[in-house]
């Protein structure tokens, strides 16, 4: 019986090192998706948040004023618990203040934003992703008066970056 030679020992350590590259850069990958889908479900339980109160506006009466000022607010204010990767609210913060991973409130043009900390290694995919509540409003028929009355609505929708 023999041992491995040199050559056979470093082809065996090859294939282990491309196998473990392998297994690592798919990790980083599901990492970056795992990632993504928390952002993404803070963000359904701000919407969730944001059709209680709206529903809370439309039971006492108040109308688009109301939605509107709704509208300008922090919807992460709205969530029962402020997430612990949430900094603040800030103006255009400068590059490198806001920590990968983490959640913001623009106040330059009212978004909340996520910072992703992984890298999916994919070219043209911004790292910010970027959400935005917006007033709708949608002509309803006229009445029998003839008047045209306006629905409005509220919709916390991402934004695409360029």
């Amino acid at each position: 019986m023999r041992g491995f030679t040199r050559f056979e020992f470093a082809v065996c350590g090859l294939l282990f090192a491309l196998l473990v590259g392998g297994l690592l850069s798919k990790l980083q990958e599901y990492r970056a998706q795992m990632e993504r889908a928390a952002a993404l479900q803070l963000v359904a339980a701000a919407r969730t948040a944001m059709a209680v109160r709206v529903a809370r506006l439309a039971v006492d009466g108040r109308g688009p004023a109301a939605l509107e000022a709704l509208a300008q607010e922090n919807p992460v204010t709205w969530l029962a618990r402020v997430p612990d990767n949430y900094q603040g609210e800030f103006s255009r913060p400068d590059a490198g203040v806001i920590k990968p991973g983490h959640w913001y409130f623009d106040r330059s043009d009212r978004s909340i934003n996520f910072l992703q900390s992984s890298d999916t290694f994919s070219f043209g995919i911004s790292k910010l992703l970027k959400f935005k509540v917006e007033l709708l409003q949608a002509p309803a028929p006229a009445d029998s008066d003839g008047r045209n009355e306006a629905s409005y609505g509220l919709v916390l929708d991402q934004l695409q970056i360029r």
